[in-house]
Protein backbone atom coordinates (compact mmCIF):
# COMPACT_ATOMS: atom_id res chain seq x y z
CA UNK A 1 0.00 0.00 0.00
CA UNK A 2 1.55 3.29 -1.09
CA UNK A 3 1.02 6.66 -2.75
CA UNK A 4 1.18 7.26 -6.50
CA UNK A 5 0.61 10.16 -8.89
CA UNK A 6 0.19 9.95 -12.66
CA UNK A 7 -0.15 13.14 -14.66
CA UNK A 8 0.87 15.60 -17.31
CA UNK A 9 1.38 19.35 -17.19
CA UNK A 10 2.59 22.34 -19.18
CA UNK A 11 6.12 21.07 -18.48
CA UNK A 12 5.55 17.83 -20.37
CA UNK A 13 2.69 18.33 -22.84
CA UNK A 14 1.62 21.01 -25.36
CA UNK A 15 -1.76 22.70 -25.02
CA UNK A 16 -3.33 20.67 -27.84
CA UNK A 17 -2.74 17.54 -25.74
CA UNK A 18 -3.52 19.07 -22.34
CA UNK A 19 -6.92 20.22 -23.53
CA UNK A 20 -7.83 16.62 -24.36
CA UNK A 21 -7.57 15.54 -20.73
CA UNK A 22 -9.22 18.44 -18.89
CA UNK A 23 -11.99 17.15 -16.61
CA UNK A 24 -15.06 19.13 -15.64
CA UNK A 25 -16.23 18.76 -12.03
CA UNK A 26 -18.94 16.29 -12.96
CA UNK A 27 -16.57 14.28 -15.16
CA UNK A 28 -13.98 14.21 -12.38
CA UNK A 29 -16.46 12.84 -9.84
CA UNK A 30 -17.64 10.20 -12.32
CA UNK A 31 -14.06 9.16 -13.13
CA UNK A 32 -13.17 8.87 -9.43
CA UNK A 33 -16.21 6.70 -8.79
CA UNK A 34 -15.15 4.37 -11.61
CA UNK A 35 -11.66 4.10 -10.15
CA UNK A 36 -13.03 3.37 -6.69
CA UNK A 37 -14.75 0.26 -8.06
CA UNK A 38 -11.30 -1.30 -8.38
CA UNK A 39 -9.72 -2.42 -5.07
CA UNK A 40 -6.35 -1.23 -6.42
CA UNK A 41 -7.29 2.39 -5.60
CA UNK A 42 -9.09 2.78 -2.24
CA UNK A 43 -8.42 6.56 -2.15
CA UNK A 44 -7.99 8.97 -5.08
CA UNK A 45 -8.07 12.67 -6.02
CA UNK A 46 -8.14 14.15 -9.53
CA UNK A 47 -6.56 17.59 -9.96
CA UNK A 48 -7.48 19.04 -13.36
CA UNK A 49 -6.65 22.65 -14.35
CA UNK A 50 -5.70 24.54 -17.50
CA UNK A 51 -2.09 23.50 -17.10
CA UNK A 52 -2.19 20.06 -15.48
CA UNK A 53 -4.22 16.91 -14.97
CA UNK A 54 -2.96 14.65 -12.17
CA UNK A 55 -4.41 11.66 -10.36
CA UNK A 56 -3.18 11.18 -6.79
CA UNK A 57 -4.04 7.89 -5.14
CA UNK A 58 -3.42 5.44 -2.35
CA UNK A 59 -2.63 2.25 -4.24
CA UNK A 60 -2.55 -1.41 -3.26
CA UNK A 61 0.10 -2.05 -5.95
CA UNK A 62 2.07 0.83 -7.46
CA UNK A 63 2.70 -0.52 -10.95
CA UNK A 64 -0.74 -2.03 -11.51
CA UNK A 65 -2.44 1.10 -10.17
CA UNK A 66 -0.37 3.40 -12.40
CA UNK A 67 -1.37 1.33 -15.43
CA UNK A 68 -5.04 1.48 -14.39
CA UNK A 69 -4.89 5.27 -14.01
CA UNK A 70 -3.18 5.68 -17.37
CA UNK A 71 -5.88 3.67 -19.08
CA UNK A 72 -8.93 5.09 -17.31
CA UNK A 73 -7.93 8.73 -16.88
CA UNK A 74 -5.66 9.52 -19.82
CA UNK A 75 -5.59 6.94 -22.66
CA UNK A 76 -9.03 7.47 -24.18
CA UNK A 77 -8.71 11.27 -24.04
CA UNK A 78 -5.25 11.69 -25.57
CA UNK A 79 -6.50 11.82 -29.15
CA UNK A 80 -4.00 14.50 -30.18
CA UNK A 81 -1.11 12.19 -29.33
CA UNK A 82 -2.13 9.62 -31.97
CA UNK A 83 -1.67 6.79 -29.52
CA UNK A 84 1.71 8.03 -28.24
CA UNK A 85 0.44 10.04 -25.29
CA UNK A 86 2.28 7.96 -22.73
CA UNK A 87 5.50 9.84 -23.47
CA UNK A 88 3.92 12.99 -22.00
CA UNK A 89 2.95 11.35 -18.70
CA UNK A 90 5.00 11.34 -15.53
CA UNK A 91 4.64 8.89 -12.66
CA UNK A 92 5.84 9.13 -9.08
CA UNK A 93 5.47 6.81 -6.12
CA UNK A 94 6.09 7.01 -2.38
CA UNK A 95 7.90 10.02 -0.93
CA UNK A 96 8.13 11.70 -4.36
CA UNK A 97 4.33 11.96 -4.52
CA UNK A 98 4.26 14.00 -1.32
CA UNK A 99 7.05 16.29 -2.48
CA UNK A 100 5.45 16.75 -5.91
CA UNK A 101 2.02 17.75 -4.55
CA UNK A 102 3.57 20.14 -2.03
CA UNK A 103 5.66 21.78 -4.77
CA UNK A 104 2.54 22.10 -6.92
CA UNK A 105 0.51 23.68 -4.11
CA UNK A 106 3.28 26.17 -3.32
CA UNK A 107 3.27 27.32 -6.94
CA UNK A 108 6.76 26.04 -7.73
CA UNK A 109 5.44 23.86 -10.55
CA UNK A 110 3.07 26.49 -11.99
CA UNK A 111 3.37 28.31 -15.29
CA UNK A 112 3.57 31.47 -13.17
CA UNK A 113 5.95 30.68 -10.31
CA UNK A 114 4.33 31.51 -6.98
CA UNK A 115 0.80 32.01 -8.32
CA UNK A 116 -1.85 31.54 -5.66
CA UNK A 117 -4.75 30.14 -7.69
CA UNK A 118 -3.42 26.56 -7.53
CA UNK A 119 -3.97 26.51 -3.76
CA UNK A 120 -7.73 26.84 -4.22
CA UNK A 121 -7.66 24.36 -7.10
CA UNK A 122 -6.09 21.70 -4.85
CA UNK A 123 -8.80 22.34 -2.24
CA UNK A 124 -11.47 22.03 -4.93
CA UNK A 125 -9.95 18.76 -6.14
CA UNK A 126 -10.13 17.35 -2.63
CA UNK A 127 -13.76 18.47 -2.32
CA UNK A 128 -14.53 16.48 -5.50
CA UNK A 129 -12.81 13.44 -3.98
CA UNK A 130 -15.07 13.81 -0.96
CA UNK A 131 -18.11 14.08 -3.25
CA UNK A 132 -17.03 10.89 -5.01
CA UNK A 133 -16.38 9.17 -1.65
CA UNK A 134 -12.76 8.50 -2.65
CA UNK A 135 -11.14 10.49 0.14
CA UNK A 136 -9.78 8.93 3.32
CA UNK A 137 -7.44 9.50 6.23
CA UNK A 138 -4.22 9.30 4.18
CA UNK A 139 -5.49 11.55 1.40
CA UNK A 140 -6.89 14.02 3.93
CA UNK A 141 -3.55 14.26 5.73
CA UNK A 142 -1.66 14.55 2.43
CA UNK A 143 -3.81 17.42 1.14
CA UNK A 144 -3.99 19.07 4.53
CA UNK A 145 -0.20 19.28 4.59
CA UNK A 146 -0.18 20.60 1.02
CA UNK A 147 -2.62 23.39 1.84
CA UNK A 148 -0.76 24.30 5.00
CA UNK A 149 2.63 24.53 3.31
CA UNK A 150 1.06 26.42 0.39
CA UNK A 151 -0.25 29.05 2.80
CA UNK A 152 3.08 29.25 4.61
CA UNK A 153 4.98 29.68 1.35
CA UNK A 154 2.96 32.78 0.57
CA UNK A 155 3.02 34.27 4.07
CA UNK A 156 6.55 33.38 5.19
CA UNK A 157 8.41 33.94 1.91
CA UNK A 158 8.26 36.39 -1.00
CA UNK A 159 7.50 33.71 -3.61
CA UNK A 160 4.21 35.40 -4.54
CA UNK A 161 5.36 38.99 -4.32
CA UNK A 162 5.14 40.73 -7.66
CA UNK A 163 4.19 37.48 -9.35
CA UNK A 164 2.78 38.13 -12.78
CA UNK A 165 -0.45 36.38 -13.65
CA UNK A 166 -1.77 34.85 -16.84
CA UNK A 167 -4.27 37.72 -16.89
CA UNK A 168 -1.63 40.44 -16.73
CA UNK A 169 0.55 38.74 -19.35
CA UNK A 170 -2.44 38.42 -21.70
CA UNK A 171 -3.15 42.14 -21.44
CA UNK A 172 0.53 42.92 -21.89
CA UNK A 173 0.54 41.04 -25.20
CA UNK A 174 -2.60 42.85 -26.38
CA UNK A 175 -1.00 46.16 -25.53
CA UNK A 176 2.07 45.31 -27.59
CA UNK A 177 -0.13 44.91 -30.65
CA UNK A 178 -1.94 48.22 -30.23
CA UNK A 179 0.77 50.19 -28.37
CA UNK A 180 -2.01 51.40 -26.06
CA UNK A 181 -5.33 49.88 -25.06
CA UNK A 182 -6.88 53.23 -24.18
CA UNK A 183 -10.08 53.66 -26.20
CA UNK A 184 -10.12 50.05 -27.45
CA UNK A 185 -13.19 47.81 -27.28
CA UNK A 186 -13.02 44.45 -25.45
CA UNK A 187 -15.15 41.32 -25.58
CA UNK A 188 -15.14 38.73 -22.79
CA UNK A 189 -16.44 35.29 -23.80
CA UNK A 190 -17.30 33.30 -20.69
CA UNK A 191 -17.80 34.57 -17.16
CA UNK A 192 -15.19 32.52 -15.29
CA UNK A 193 -12.62 33.76 -12.79
CA UNK A 194 -9.74 33.97 -15.29
CA UNK A 195 -11.88 36.02 -17.66
CA UNK A 196 -12.89 38.33 -14.84
CA UNK A 197 -9.23 38.94 -13.98
CA UNK A 198 -8.30 39.75 -17.59
CA UNK A 199 -11.30 42.08 -17.89
CA UNK A 200 -10.24 43.92 -14.74
CA UNK A 201 -6.74 44.40 -16.17
CA UNK A 202 -8.21 45.68 -19.43
CA UNK A 203 -10.44 48.15 -17.59
CA UNK A 204 -7.42 49.40 -15.68
CA UNK A 205 -5.89 50.27 -19.09
CA UNK A 206 -8.87 52.56 -19.85
CA UNK A 207 -10.55 50.55 -22.59
CA UNK A 208 -13.56 52.25 -24.15
CA UNK A 209 -16.05 49.41 -23.60
CA UNK A 210 -16.43 45.88 -22.27
CA UNK A 211 -18.97 43.41 -23.66
CA UNK A 212 -19.61 40.05 -22.01
CA UNK A 213 -21.05 36.97 -23.76
CA UNK A 214 -21.84 33.85 -21.77
CA UNK A 215 -24.04 30.82 -22.43
CA UNK A 216 -26.02 31.72 -19.32
CA UNK A 217 -27.13 35.26 -20.04
CA UNK A 218 -28.03 36.03 -16.41
CA UNK A 219 -24.44 35.33 -15.36
CA UNK A 220 -23.08 37.57 -18.12
CA UNK A 221 -25.48 40.30 -17.05
CA UNK A 222 -24.43 40.00 -13.41
CA UNK A 223 -20.72 40.23 -14.24
CA UNK A 224 -21.36 43.14 -16.62
CA UNK A 225 -23.08 45.06 -13.84
CA UNK A 226 -20.20 44.30 -11.48
CA UNK A 227 -17.48 45.39 -13.90
CA UNK A 228 -19.34 48.17 -15.65
CA UNK A 229 -19.88 46.55 -19.03
CA UNK A 230 -22.67 45.34 -21.31
CA UNK A 231 -24.04 41.81 -21.64
CA UNK A 232 -25.06 40.16 -24.91
CA UNK A 233 -26.69 36.78 -25.54
CA UNK A 234 -24.31 34.03 -26.59
CA UNK A 235 -26.18 33.71 -29.85
CA UNK A 236 -24.92 37.18 -30.80
CA UNK A 237 -21.25 36.25 -30.36
CA UNK A 238 -20.47 36.45 -34.10
CA UNK A 239 -21.88 39.96 -34.31
CA UNK A 240 -20.06 41.07 -31.14
CA UNK A 241 -16.81 39.71 -32.58
CA UNK A 242 -16.99 42.19 -35.45
CA UNK A 243 -17.37 45.14 -33.07
CA UNK A 244 -14.39 44.60 -30.80
CA UNK A 245 -10.60 44.96 -30.81
CA UNK A 246 -9.59 42.53 -28.06
CA UNK A 247 -11.31 39.21 -27.39
CA UNK A 248 -10.72 37.26 -24.19
CA UNK A 249 -12.19 33.74 -24.26
CA UNK A 250 -12.29 31.53 -21.16
CA UNK A 251 -15.16 29.04 -21.53
CA UNK A 252 -13.08 25.84 -21.87
CA UNK A 253 -15.87 24.28 -23.96
CA UNK A 254 -15.16 20.86 -25.52
CA UNK A 255 -15.08 22.42 -29.01
CA UNK A 256 -13.97 25.93 -30.14
CA UNK A 257 -16.65 28.57 -29.60
CA UNK A 258 -14.90 30.93 -32.04
CA UNK A 259 -14.21 29.29 -35.40
CA UNK A 260 -11.92 30.36 -38.18
CA UNK A 261 -14.96 31.14 -40.32
CA UNK A 262 -16.41 33.41 -37.61
CA UNK A 263 -13.14 35.33 -37.42
CA UNK A 264 -12.98 35.64 -41.20
CA UNK A 265 -16.50 37.07 -41.36
CA UNK A 266 -15.76 39.46 -38.51
CA UNK A 267 -12.57 40.71 -40.18
CA UNK A 268 -14.50 41.57 -43.35
CA UNK A 269 -17.02 43.60 -41.36
CA UNK A 270 -14.24 45.49 -39.55
CA UNK A 271 -12.29 46.21 -42.75
CA UNK A 272 -9.48 43.91 -41.61
CA UNK A 273 -8.47 46.17 -38.73
CA UNK A 274 -6.22 44.43 -36.17
CA UNK A 275 -7.93 41.94 -33.87
CA UNK A 276 -6.31 40.38 -30.78
CA UNK A 277 -7.63 37.01 -29.64
CA UNK A 278 -6.58 35.96 -26.12
CA UNK A 279 -7.46 32.30 -25.62
CA UNK A 280 -6.81 31.42 -21.98
CA UNK A 281 -9.03 28.35 -21.96
CA UNK A 282 -8.03 24.70 -21.96
CA UNK A 283 -9.49 23.12 -24.04
CA UNK A 284 -8.93 26.05 -26.37
CA UNK A 285 -11.90 28.25 -27.25
CA UNK A 286 -10.51 29.71 -30.47
CA UNK A 287 -9.82 27.60 -33.53
CA UNK A 288 -6.15 27.95 -34.61
CA UNK A 289 -7.54 28.37 -38.14
CA UNK A 290 -8.17 31.98 -37.13
CA UNK A 291 -4.44 32.55 -37.74
CA UNK A 292 -5.01 32.29 -41.50
CA UNK A 293 -6.61 35.74 -41.59
CA UNK A 294 -4.41 38.79 -41.85
CA UNK A 295 -4.12 41.21 -38.89
CA UNK A 296 -5.39 38.55 -36.47
CA UNK A 297 -3.15 38.05 -33.43
CA UNK A 298 -4.08 34.89 -31.51
CA UNK A 299 -2.40 33.98 -28.21
CA UNK A 300 -3.14 30.73 -26.38
CA UNK A 301 -1.72 29.33 -23.12
CA UNK A 302 1.46 28.06 -24.79
CA UNK A 303 2.13 31.52 -26.24
CA UNK A 304 1.62 33.09 -22.81
CA UNK A 305 4.04 30.65 -21.20
CA UNK A 306 6.90 31.92 -23.36
CA UNK A 307 6.43 35.41 -21.92
CA UNK A 308 5.97 34.12 -18.38
CA UNK A 309 9.29 32.28 -18.51
CA UNK A 310 11.03 35.62 -18.86
CA UNK A 311 9.60 36.80 -15.52
CA UNK A 312 10.92 33.83 -13.59
CA UNK A 313 14.08 35.59 -12.39
CA UNK A 314 12.04 37.93 -10.16
CA UNK A 315 11.07 35.16 -7.77
CA UNK A 316 13.82 32.61 -8.26
CA UNK A 317 15.66 33.77 -5.16
CA UNK A 318 12.74 32.73 -2.93
CA UNK A 319 12.66 29.12 -4.11
CA UNK A 320 15.21 27.77 -1.55
CA UNK A 321 13.13 29.17 1.32
CA UNK A 322 9.98 27.52 -0.06
CA UNK A 323 11.82 24.22 -0.57
CA UNK A 324 12.85 24.34 3.09
CA UNK A 325 9.21 24.65 4.13
CA UNK A 326 8.28 21.78 1.83
CA UNK A 327 11.04 19.60 3.28
CA UNK A 328 9.66 20.07 6.79
CA UNK A 329 6.08 19.34 5.77
CA UNK A 330 7.10 16.26 3.77
CA UNK A 331 8.94 14.94 6.84
CA UNK A 332 5.84 15.52 8.96
CA UNK A 333 3.68 13.55 6.53
CA UNK A 334 6.18 10.68 6.39
CA UNK A 335 6.12 10.46 10.19
CA UNK A 336 2.34 10.28 10.02
CA UNK A 337 2.58 7.58 7.34
CA UNK A 338 5.00 5.54 9.47
CA UNK A 339 2.66 5.86 12.44
CA UNK A 340 -0.18 4.09 10.59
CA UNK A 341 0.95 0.62 11.63
CA UNK A 342 -0.02 -1.67 14.47
CA UNK A 343 3.28 -1.35 16.35
CA UNK A 344 3.38 2.48 16.53
CA UNK A 345 -0.33 2.68 17.41
CA UNK A 346 0.05 0.17 20.26
CA UNK A 347 3.17 1.96 21.52
CA UNK A 348 1.53 5.40 21.45
CA UNK A 349 -1.73 4.13 22.95
CA UNK A 350 0.10 2.58 25.91
CA UNK A 351 2.19 5.74 26.31
CA UNK A 352 -0.95 7.89 26.38
CA UNK A 353 -2.61 5.70 29.01
CA UNK A 354 0.60 5.59 31.05
CA UNK A 355 0.74 9.38 31.01
CA UNK A 356 -2.79 9.60 32.40
CA UNK A 357 -2.15 6.85 34.97
CA UNK A 358 1.04 8.38 36.32
CA UNK A 359 -0.50 11.86 36.48
CA UNK A 360 -3.50 10.60 38.45
CA UNK A 361 -1.32 8.61 40.85
CA UNK A 362 0.86 11.65 41.46
CA UNK A 363 -2.17 13.89 42.00
CA UNK A 364 -3.70 11.51 44.55
CA UNK A 365 -0.52 10.17 46.20
CA UNK A 366 -0.98 12.29 49.34
CA UNK A 367 -4.22 10.48 50.11
CA UNK A 368 -2.26 7.26 50.73
CA UNK A 369 0.28 6.33 53.36
CA UNK A 370 3.91 6.34 52.24
CA UNK A 371 4.19 2.57 52.63
CA UNK A 372 1.19 2.09 50.28
CA UNK A 373 2.43 4.20 47.37
CA UNK A 374 4.49 1.45 45.79
CA UNK A 375 1.47 -0.83 45.88
CA UNK A 376 -0.62 1.95 44.31
CA UNK A 377 1.83 2.09 41.40
CA UNK A 378 1.68 -1.68 40.95
CA UNK A 379 -2.11 -1.81 41.20
CA UNK A 380 -2.77 1.09 38.77
CA UNK A 381 -0.27 -0.18 36.24
CA UNK A 382 -1.74 -3.69 36.38
CA UNK A 383 -5.26 -2.31 35.95
CA UNK A 384 -4.19 -0.28 32.94
CA UNK A 385 -2.52 -3.27 31.29
CA UNK A 386 -5.62 -5.41 31.76
CA UNK A 387 -7.89 -2.71 30.34
CA UNK A 388 -5.68 -2.44 27.26
CA UNK A 389 -5.03 -6.15 26.77
CA UNK A 390 -8.03 -6.87 24.55
CA UNK A 391 -7.56 -3.70 22.50
CA UNK A 392 -3.88 -4.46 22.05
CA UNK A 393 -4.55 -7.97 20.77
CA UNK A 394 -7.11 -6.65 18.29
CA UNK A 395 -4.78 -3.93 17.00
CA UNK A 396 -2.03 -6.49 16.41
CA UNK A 397 -4.24 -8.04 13.71
CA UNK A 398 -4.44 -4.82 11.68
CA UNK A 399 -2.25 -4.51 8.58
CA UNK A 400 -1.46 -1.23 6.86
CA UNK A 401 -1.61 -3.10 3.54
CA UNK A 402 -5.37 -3.42 4.08
CA UNK A 403 -7.08 -0.05 3.43
CA UNK A 404 -9.96 -0.79 5.82
CA UNK A 405 -7.60 -1.77 8.63
CA UNK A 406 -5.39 1.24 7.91
CA UNK A 407 -8.44 3.48 8.41
CA UNK A 408 -9.08 1.72 11.74
CA UNK A 409 -5.54 2.45 12.86
CA UNK A 410 -6.02 6.09 11.88
CA UNK A 411 -9.37 6.17 13.70
CA UNK A 412 -7.70 4.86 16.87
CA UNK A 413 -5.17 7.67 16.69
CA UNK A 414 -7.98 10.19 16.36
CA UNK A 415 -10.19 8.57 18.99
CA UNK A 416 -7.50 8.52 21.68
CA UNK A 417 -5.83 11.76 20.60
CA UNK A 418 -2.55 10.03 19.82
CA UNK A 419 -1.54 12.52 17.15
CA UNK A 420 1.64 11.62 15.32
CA UNK A 421 5.35 11.62 16.15
CA UNK A 422 6.69 15.17 16.21
CA UNK A 423 10.02 16.56 15.13
CA UNK A 424 11.28 19.17 17.61
CA UNK A 425 12.38 21.33 14.67
CA UNK A 426 8.85 21.52 13.20
CA UNK A 427 7.01 24.82 13.69
CA UNK A 428 3.95 24.59 15.93
CA UNK A 429 0.64 24.22 14.08
CA UNK A 430 -1.69 27.20 14.26
CA UNK A 431 -5.29 26.85 15.40
CA UNK A 432 -7.37 25.32 12.64
CA UNK A 433 -4.42 23.99 10.66
CA UNK A 434 -5.64 20.43 11.00
CA UNK A 435 -8.89 21.34 9.24
CA UNK A 436 -7.52 23.32 6.30
CA UNK A 437 -9.17 21.18 3.63
CA UNK A 438 -12.50 20.60 5.35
Amino acid sequence: MGLIVVGLSHHTAPVDLREQVVYSKDDAVAALKRLKADPLLPQAMLLSTCNRTELYALAADDEQAQHLVKEQIFADRMKAANGNGEQYLYRHAGDKVVEHLYRVTCGLDSMVIGEAQILGQVKDAYALAQAAATSGTVLHRLVNGAVRVGKRARTETEIGTGAVSVASIAVELAEKVFQTLKGRRALLVGAGENGRLVAQHLLAHEIASLTICNRTYARAEGLAQELGGDARPFEELADALAKTDVVVSTTGAPEPVITGAMVGAAMKKRNHESLVLLDIAVPRDIDPAADSHGNVFRFDMDALSAVIDGNFERRKGEIPAVLKLIEGEVSAFLRFWASLDAGPVIRDLHAAFESVRSAEVEKNARRFADQDRDQLQVFSRSLMQKLLAGVTQEIKKYQRTNPVEMERLAALRTMFGLGEPQDPHDPPLENGDSDDVE
